[in-house]
């Protein structure tokens, strides 16, 4: 019946029915009374009484006096239950307020339990995050690993052919002795620029991999020839042409390194769907424009494009559309990581009538 809603209309009505109900009962008493004066005056009027006039002051002296002592009465008895209904509201306002108090207090432990539980949650959470991007470093170097020593084999394949055709050729000349010391020179200059080169393989790996230490000035151009560098004899065994358009370079501020790893992830992608679809006449562009401040670098392929279900996940970590044995799913997740967190561009994909198009824009 009480309650802390409640609580307001009782306090605002219940005076006010009092008051009414005194008006009602004094409106009545005092007509009643003056109902039963006017009979008697009428009564002794017909009498025609000498004392009239005496009498009906009389009356009027006892109906004033009655309604006095009626009044004081009704006063009382709605002073004391004004006074019972005050203590009873106190005591009704007190415990909701006490209640109110205890709820108060219940949801400001609840708060501090959950601030609590919440601040432990986010430390664990920051340690769980912490704990996934190592492992996913991790698994991105193993996975880079792998590439690289792919890549070297294909850069050293060639060479190491040269090599063996020189030193059949050594043996040939030596069996039929015809071997004088111009050919032995001339083989081991041949064999000594095969050597070189393989070291310097070995070198543009070893420096393309290595973390840069600052950001710095560069031209997109130079990024996408060190990666192309490292790919192309790949490209160029597997029969996939590679054709760089460089319509506009300009130098852009950021890490060189990973902006040219970024470059050959992508190409590496590209090369990996053209090979698993055989398709005829595979091709990889690079195309480098600029409009005002941003450099735009566009690679595409003809491999048919990205299917619409995978284009929303494809920049997700242990995202792949690869077989398992192919592809983690960080390569292109690592990339966007690189682009838009540590160089501020964005990285994003889409697809035209050939097939899938990324795009790179990052400002000068």
């Amino acid at each position: 019946m009480f309650n802390k809603e409640g609580i307001p209309f009782f306090i605002i009505v219940i005076p006010f029915l009092a008051i009414f109900f005194v008006s009602f009962l004094s409106i009545s008493y005092y007509l009643k009374l003056s109902d039963e004066t006017y009979q008697k005056e009428l009564i002794l009027n017909k009498e025609q009484t000498s004392s009239f006039s005496e009498i009906k002051k009389q009356n009027h002296q006892n109906e004033k006096t009655k309604f006095i002592k009626f009044m004081l009465a009704v006063t009382s008895v709605i002073i004391i239950f004004m006074m019972l209904f005050t203590f009873l509201m106190l005591s009704i306002i007190k415990d909701v307020i006490k209640k109110y108090k205890l709820q108060v207090q219940n949801r400001e432990n609840a708060l501090e339990s959950l601030n609590e539980n919440l601040s432990l949650k986010v430390k664990q959470g920051i340690d769980e995050a912490k704990q996934k991007d190592r492992k996913i470093l991790e698994q991105a170097k193993l996975a880079r690993i792998g590439s690289m020593i792919s890549m070297i084999a294909h850069q050293w394949r060639q060479p190491l052919s040269q090599l063996s055709g020189i030193l059949m050729e050594l043996e040939n000349t030596t069996r039929f002795k015809k071997v004088d010391n111009d050919y032995i020179l001339n083989a081991i200059d041949k064999s000594d620029k095969m050597i070189e080169f393989m070291s310097n393989t070995i070198d543009d790996f070893r420096n393309f991999y290595k973390p840069d230490k600052k950001k710095e000035d560069f031209y997109v151009s130079d990024a996408c020839k060190k990666a192309i560098n490292i790919i192309d004899a790949t490209l160029e065994n597997l029969g996939i042409n590679l054709i760089l358009d460089i319509k506009d370079d300009k130098k852009i501020f950021g890490y060189p390194t990973e902006f040219s790893q970024v470059i050959l992830n992508i190409i590496s992608n590209a090369k990996d769907v053209l090979i698993e679809k055989n398709i005829k006449n595979p091709k990889i562009e690079i195309n480098i424009e600029s409009k005002g401040i941003l450099s735009i670098i566009t690679i595409k392929d003809n491999a048919g494009g990205i299917e619409e279900k995978n284009l929303e996940q494809i920049f997700d970590p242990y995202y792949s559309t690869k077989d398992s044995s192919k592809g983690t799913g960080l390569g292109l997740y690592i990339s966007k990581l690189i682009i838009e967190r540590n160089m501020g561009g964005d990285l994003s994909v889409s697809n035209d009538s050939d097939g899938a198009v990324f795009k790179i824009v990052v400002a000068g």
